[in-house]
């Protein structure tokens, strides 16, 4: 008995190691993304603890456009062709993500249907983190959790400034401010798709 108890205490120890191993490169990998760079270690690596890293050979598919989103992606090596169809069903290219680069952030803070079908490249490692995983680190640790919110916050509202300024861009700045309040009431009023935009004229 006695040597049986120390192999498995041995055992457990490697073990923690290789998860300690784990979620130091977890965190590492999400502590260089754009959207988490600013967040504290701590809150970092309580993040790194919920993560579940996946392998997806080439040609496999993350998820399809319009399925049921449940949460975000990490790359940490590898890419990832992320794409939509047009009016007639044919795909066309929106971008690769490479590592360290996230996507499918926005189903992490609500119930949106995939935008965009994702495909992997190549063969890629990733790094996902799902709803049902930030809510248990919201009961576990709640001050993680909400500087886990206010960081893809601070990200999506950049985005629809630089979305706004893209519009801008493209149709003048009236008609872009019309787009972006147009969504905001329909959304109020519960009139608007997940992720849909009123196009105002």
């Amino acid at each position: 008995m006695g040597l049986w108890n120390a192999v498995r205490r041995t055992y457990r120890r490697l073990a923690r190691r290789r998860e300690d191993a784990h979620v130091r490169e977890a965190a590492t990998v999400l502590g260089k993304t754009p959207v988490f760079q600013g967040v504290p270690s701590r809150a970092l690596r309580a993040l790194a603890e919920g993560v579940h890293a996946r392998t997806f050979h080439r040609d496999e598919f993350l998820y399809y456009e319009d399925d049921p989103g449940l949460g975000l992606y990490v790359v940490q090596q590898g890419r990832v062709a992320l794409t939509v169809e047009d009016e007639h069903g044919e795909p066309c290219d929106l971008r690769q993500a490479g590592p360290g680069e996230v996507f499918g952030e926005l189903s992490l803070v609500g119930d949106f249907p995939r935008m965009e079908t994702a495909r992997a490249a190549v063969e890629t490692h990733v790094l996902g983190f799902f709803r049902p995983d930030l809510k248990t680190t919201r009961r576990r640790r709640p001050q993680a959790a909400a500087a886990i919110v206010e960081a893809l916050a601070e990200h999506l509202a950049h985005r629809q400034v630089d979305v706004a300024r893209r519009l801008a861009e493209d149709g003048g700045r009236v008609r872009a401010r019309r787009i972006i309040d147009g969504a905001a009431r329909q959304q109020q009023s519960g009139a608007l798709p997940a992720g849909a935009l009123a196009d105002e004229r």
